[in-house]
């Protein structure tokens, strides 16, 4: 077998000692990246369409973004899950559109005491006394509001002065039905009848998603986190990330997984689920969540990072992991039950699920793929994990191929060992060493059963090339337990008589 070298030439005739220092390849290791989408106020510097990161702070957000930019609390909510992930952003214009509008008109409950607003999943707290109009009241609320860096400014209405216009410092129609409204609580001075509320609505548009796409590069994003789900936003990205001629392609080769999220009733969500198939989105549902979708899809894309970038974490489920921040439904009766999440699982929608503490936690974050190509039912890609693994997978398997081969010429026999030359049977034997230990790393299993059934030979019409079947066992999560427990007064013995 001889000896290998890219730079000391086979003529070298001056004598003595010479060393060329080259790498012997490292297994593939992971840095997950976060990418958020979502929209930009003109305050921010950064321009719209470009990707800004990784982000150092919330500081540094605040001046990319705007102050009470969608994008800034995107980050807020995704740092907390996720505190040592790069996050990246891809800030957006408004759309052509109008902003969504709400209002608060008061009455004056002539107690001294703290009124509490609640809005967007914040609680928005500012004093009452027994002397304060309503137009008081007015006054003291706008100024709350706008205080708490919320994605809406508040201004006392120009014609009735206890009443309190918000309005989306966003155009769009994702702040439709958004909450805000007062707190139950008994130290709350505002009881309902001392203030009329009216929902978010007016809100119209949607960014267009495929042009600041296209801007991504060859740059890995392997977690896409936005609030759209309207399906022109999810088709945008079904196209960013195809099999064919996107993301997952072989051109390309950069994989990654959106997580966005809709709000809606279960028939509707069941609806909308089964109009999509896509291995590559996950699209969460929910009735009406105080957190607004912004928020809690950056929460999941941040939280899915930190736990299916890296083996053996990227094999366990999801399932109980806590999205710090997210807020539960106010009204239990909105709380998805076990019926109604079988259903939307059936369907391809993901959903969250509420502990008896009253945190907010993943339940199963399932893609929106159903179906295969002939259209026949398919569990293959359901689950997020598999997609994940798949990709660190074949990152694992390409980086074992690249290091070994990647610079080597193609026989079909090499009976003197040349190091220079590959033969099919010696990247056989790379990958089958490389699924091994990714079997090791909990990834996959069943090696025998890869040796057995994996094909690595030349191809017969390009004498360059090699072809190989690689036929991955991916471990599998943990999902149902189920127990038959049989209950007896006394045990019986084989013979009939009773067990002492």
């Amino acid at each position: 077998m001889g000896v290998l070298f890219n730079n000391i030439p086979g003529n070298q005739l001056v004598p003595f000692w010479f060393a060329e220092i080259n790498s012997g390849g490292t297994p593939y290791a992971n840095n997950p990246r976060v990418l958020l989408i979502g929209q930009k106020l003109t305050a921010g510097v950064a321009a719209e369409g470009v990707v800004f990161g990784p982000i150092q702070n919330e500081r540094e957000a605040i001046a990319q973004f705007g102050a009470g930019s969608m994008l800034v609390d995107q980050y807020r909510m995704a740092r907390r899950a996720a505190p040592f992930q790069p996050i990246w952003a891809l800030p957006l214009a408004d759309p052509a559109g109008a902003s969504a509008a709400m209002s608060y008109t008061f009455t004056a409950p002539g107690v001294t005491g703290a009124a509490i607003l609640l809005g967007l999943g914040r609680r928005i707290p500012f004093q009452i006394n027994a002397a304060d109009t309503a137009a008081n009241i007015a006054t003291n609320a706008a100024a709350a509001i706008n205080a708490m860096g919320l994605p809406v400014t508040a201004a006392v209405d120009g014609t009735t002065p206890a009443k309190v216009n918000v309005t989306s410092t966003h155009k769009g129609a994702i702040f439709n039905g958004q909450e805000m409204t007062i707190a139950s609580d008994e130290s709350n001075v505002l009881k309902s009848g001392n203030v009329t509320v009216t929902a978010f609505a007016g809100g119209s548009g949607v960014p267009d998603l495929a042009g600041p796409l296209a801007s991504l590069g060859d740059q890995e994003y392997d977690f896409i986190g936005a609030p759209y789900s309207d399906t022109a936003s999810l088709d945008a990205i079904r196209d960013f990330l195809d099999d064919q001629a996107g993301r997952w392609s072989p051109s390309q080769q950069l994989y990654g997984g959106y997580f966005g999220m809709q709000t809606g009733n279960l028939s509707g969500l069941v609806t909308f689920g089964d109009g999509r198939n896509d291995q590559h989105a996950v699209v969460i549902g929910s009735q009406r969540l105080p957190t607004p979708e912004w928020e809690v899809s950056a929460s999941a894309a941040a939280m899915a990072s930190v736990h299916l970038g890296t083996a053996p974490e990227v094999s366990r489920p999801l399932q109980t992991l806590v999205l710090p921040g997210v807020q539960p439904p106010r009204d239990r009766s909105l709380w998805w039950d076990i019926a109604d999440r079988q259903a939307l699982y059936a369907d391809g929608i993901a959903a969250l699920k509420v502990r008896s503490d009253g945190q907010v936690a993943i339940d199963r974050l399932v893609t929106t793929y159903q179906k295969n190509a002939s259209g026949v039912p398919d569990g293959t890609f359901r689950d997020v994990e598999t997609m994940y693994q798949l990709m660190f997978i074949v990152r694992y398997l390409r980086s074992a191929v690249s290091n070994k081969h990647g610079r080597q010429a193609l026989a079909d026999e090499n009976p003197f060992n040349l190091p220079q030359i590959a033969t099919p049977k010696s990247i056989r034997n790379t990958l089958i060493h490389a699924y091994n230990d990714l079997v090791a790393l909990g990834v996959c299993e069943k090696a025998d059963l890869f040796a057995q059934y994996l094909v690595v030979e030349r191809d017969p019409n390009d004498a360059n090339r090699v072809n190989a079947y690689l036929p991955v066992d991916v471990v599998n999560q943990l999902r149902v337990f189920a127990a038959n427990v049989t209950a007896f007064l006394e045990y019986q013995t084989a013979s009939g008589a009773a067990a002492v």
